[in-house]
């Protein structure tokens, strides 16, 4: 390369410092950008981390108010007694609110909850074939 360099002329040598150059000034804007980009995503990405660590200090602010006490759902024995029945279920209700329980696990809950006779009424088909079971709970009085 050293014999090339002394076969090339003064004006050769000139412009070919000048396309290097010209090279290296585009290499360096391109890196430039690339870089601005880089930074802009990363920039993003804190942001978008930021706002989920807010969300999530949040739900548990949320989570922690509702787990400072115990609020459990009540047990039902199953008596004959339809205002002792229905004193539950608003009691019940009122802990579903409380608790945000959706709709779909209201039954399973309530379920769980029975005791003595309310159990066993639970657990045993009704005279007409339908099983109490397969029936859902709905929100509200008709």
């Amino acid at each position: 390369m050293l014999n090339r360099s002394r076969s090339m002329s003064h004006e050769e040598l000139v412009a070919a410092n000048a396309a290097l150059q010209a090279q290296v000034e585009y290499l360096a804007k391109e890196v430039a950008k690339l870089t601005k980009q880089k930074m802009s995503m990363l920039q993003d990405s804190e942001d978008e981390e930021e706002a989920s660590s807010s969300n999530t200090m949040r739900a548990r602010a949320h989570e922690k108010s509702h787990s400072d006490f115990k609020v459990d759902t009540p047990t039902f024995k199953g008596k004959n007694d339809p205002d002792e029945f229905l004193e539950w279920l608003e009691t019940v209700e009122r802990v579903f609110d409380f608790k945000e329980v959706s709709d779909d696990k209201k039954v399973k809950i309530v379920a769980l909850k029975f005791r003595k006779y309310a159990s066993t009424w639970w657990l045993t088909p009704a005279p007409n074939g339908i099983e109490v079971r397969s029936l859902s709970l709905t929100h509200g009085k008709r």
